[in-house]
This record gives structure tokens, C-alpha cells and sequence, in this order.
């Protein structure tokens, strides 16, 4: 600790303080000191996924974000889900409730269907070794928004994107969000469909247990 702090590194991780300090920590897609535009619109049948960094032993039930405008017309189909991953194949943890006349502006605060858990399994620990079939570990998981409406899809507030899909300078990157066309539905796909890194607007929306 005395090296972190003779280097002037805090101890604690600001965006934890200016969370209220929960615990256990919130996840999310981008810093709430990041959020600078309110022009997030959500296209119609649109799969959104960004990318959220997860630590080992994290488990989640709730979805929060900010939304500054209702999607407009007919909204028919609104919902979050949540995914082991951002890439193609990802597996489905956990959906909210479909709200069919869209989310309504201001704060959201949304239950999974289920709990979504970071948490290896272990390996036999005597005689023949058995590995572990999920490991124990930091992930990226991906966060999916989804709407359907016959004018402007919901807006939210985020973070402006940039001019390279996924922002991605380096191809081993992970991208920060992607996007695939996925059919009207009520229900999030049990695995990704195929996924292309996209250049658009990261929304602020966390994660956490309650």
C-alpha cells in the first residue's frame, strides 16, 4: 500500500465512491463522468451490445440506465439482456421484462429474469484431476439493448461514439459495442447471433445486486 500511495494512486477506485460505495460494486458499460451526449437513439430490431468488464465472484440481478426520450409511434418490444460475452455464440444470462410500450424517460432500474454469476466451478480436488468446466476469472460480458417501433427508438444518455467500429486499434481488442439485426421478438436469442463490431454511441448503464 505504501508504494500505490507514495506513487499518489488511490486507494479506493473513484467511480466505487461516487457510486455511494456499494457493495458489493456496481459494473458498467462507461464512467457516469463519461456521459456526454443524450443522443443514443436505439434503431428498430437493432441487437446493441457493449462491452462490460466483470471480476470473479460478481453476481448481478439488475439493470440500470438513464433514458432521455420514449421511444416514439408504437413502441412494441423493449428490453435489456445479458450475455457471457460480446462475440457470436455469447450465452444468454439473464433478460428483463418486455415493456411494449417502451421504457419511459428518466432512471431505469430493471431485474434480470435470472441471476447472472461470475463464479467458476471447481475441479475434483483429490485422485484423477477434473478441470474446471468455467473458469475463475475477470470476464467482458456483453449488454444488449433492444427495441422495436414504428418511429424514433428509444434515446438514451451515453457516451458519443468514434469513427473505427468497435474502437478497436488493435484487432485483438474486444469492441465496445456491436450490433446485429435480430427479428421483432419479445425474447432475447439464447446465444448471439452473428455479431459485427460497430461505430456508434456507448450508453451508461451499470450492473448490480440490487
Amino acid at each position: 500500500m505504501s508504494d500505490l500511495a507514495g506513487g499518489r494512486y488511490p486507494d479506493s477506485e473513484e467511480e466505487w465512491l461516487l457510486d455511494g460505495q456499494p457493495v458489493p460494486p456496481y459494473r458498467r458499460t462507461i464512467s457516469r463522468r463519461d456521459i456526454t451526449v443524450v443522443t443514443i437513439t436505439l434503431a428498430t430490431t437493432i441487437l446493441n451490445v457493449y462491452a462490460v468488464p466483470v471480476q470473479a465472484g460478481d453476481i448481478f440481478d439488475f439493470v440500470a440506465f438513464n433514458v432521455k426520450t420514449q421511444a416514439t409511434a408504437t413502441a412494441s418490444h423493449s428490453w435489456v439482456a445479458l450475455y457471457n460475452g460480446v462475440a457470436t455464440g455469447a450465452a444468454l444470462l439473464g433478460q428483463t421484462t418486455d415493456v411494449t410500450a417502451g421504457w419511459a424517460a428518466g432512471a431505469q432500474h430493471l431485474q434480470l429474469s435470472a441471476l447472472a454469476q461470475n463464479i467458476g466451478t471447481v475441479g475434483t480436488p483429490q485422485g484423477p484431476s477434473t478441470p474446471a468446466i468455467v473458469a475463475q476469472g475477470p470476464a467482458v460480458w456483453g449488454l444488449a439493448f433492444y427495441n422495436v417501433t414504428s418511429g424514433t427508438g428509444t434515446i438514451l444518455d451515453g457516451m458519443a461514439g468514434g469513427s473505427v467500429a468497435g474502437e478497436q486499434a488493435i484487432s485483438t481488442q474486444i469492441p465496445l459495442v456491436s450490433t446485429a439485426t435480430v427479428s421483432t421478438t419479445a425474447t432475447a436469442p439464447a446465444v448471439l447471433p452473428t455479431m459485427t463490431a460497430a461505430s456508434a454511441g456507448i450508453p451508461y448503464a451499470l450492473l448490480s445486486r440490487n
